[in-house]
């Protein structure tokens, strides 16, 4: 395959870094892009350009950050939203600062992105864009609500996004990872928390068993980030493990993805199942 060139947002860590390496060692050019350039020191590659981008600024200043990334560095051939954060706390305590500003970076920036980046792609009509979502689309889960509706509500924005975009020539992948070994849970990385001890005390006792939770998950997780980033490069270039496979809709990351996803799909199955004869009643 021709070399091709890879933007990815959020790339100074987790697998928007490993994925940036990966497919740098490839002999593909990839512009990797943070909100900080001291978060990217670390990227020494010289396949690797990196470059400033704030999907959290106004589109008009994201789209200017990305006209100026291609005239410098050309055509974009993919498209990696990487970018996220994780923010915790029991949902009536959590402001409504806090939960715009989870879906800000998580949905609303992540969208801008795309509208930066389209125009360039249609021009082509050519191109794959590739959104980071999670495995917490599927199920709810205490405290962590504003996270889960957040990757649930870039899930259907992307499918949707996908089915507009096929007939122009340009692709969408859907990557919903597990729990992997990233900087995702720790605190002074892409994790936020609000209330515990603090906050309304009918709710502490899950406050405080979600925060062990994740004290005990942190640096623990299953998932090797090496790994999945390498499936996911394959995955995207139908090469390796992907040899001659279609890109998917979406495709669950981890053994524990897959279990969350299954569980989660079967269990609405289940649901109509039980009530199909009194929902059907309604119909004329």
């Amino acid at each position: 395959m021709a070399p091709q060139t890879w933007l990815i947002t959020g790339a100074s860590s987790g697998l928007g870094l490993h994925l940036a390496i990966i497919a740098a060692k490839q002999g593909n050019k990839v512009i990797a892009t943070t909100r900080s350039l001291t978060r990217a020191q670390n990227i020494t590659d010289k396949n690797i350009q990196v470059a400033r981008l704030d999907q959290n600024e106004p589109l008009d200043k994201i789209k200017a950050d990305v006209d100026a990334i291609v005239k410098v560095h050309g055509p974009i051939d993919i498209v990696v939203n990487c970018a996220a954060y994780v923010h915790t706390g029991i949902l009536e305590d959590l402001t409504p600062e806090d939960t715009y500003a989870q879906f800000q970076t998580n949905v609303f920036g992540a969208l801008n992105v795309y509208r930066a980046i389209l125009p360039h792609l249609r021009e082509k009509r050519s191109g794959t864009l590739v959104t980071i979502g999670s495995m917490a689309a599927w199920f709810a889960h205490p405290a962590a609500s504003i996270y889960n509706a957040s990757k649930a509500a870039i899930r259907w924005l992307s499918f949707g996004l996908a089915s507009e975009v096929k007939p122009l020539g340009i692709k969408h992948l859907l990557v919903e990872p597990g729990r992997f070994r990233t900087e995702l849970l720790k605190q002074d990385g892409n994790f936020r928390t609000s209330n515990g001890s603090d906050g309304i005390a009918d709710y502490r006792a899950i406050s405080e068993a979600v925060k062990e939770g994740i004290a005990r998950e942190s640096n623990k997780q299953p998932g090797d980030p090496v790994k999945g980033a390498q499936v996911i490069y394959d995955v995207v270039t139908s090469s390796g493990v992907a040899q001659g496979k279609e890109l998917p809709e979406f495709l669950p990351l981890g053994q524990d993805a897959i279990e969350e996803i299954t569980k989660s799909a079967q269990s609405a199955i289940d649901v109509c199942q039980v009530w199909k004869e009194i929902a059907s009643s309604t119909d004329y």
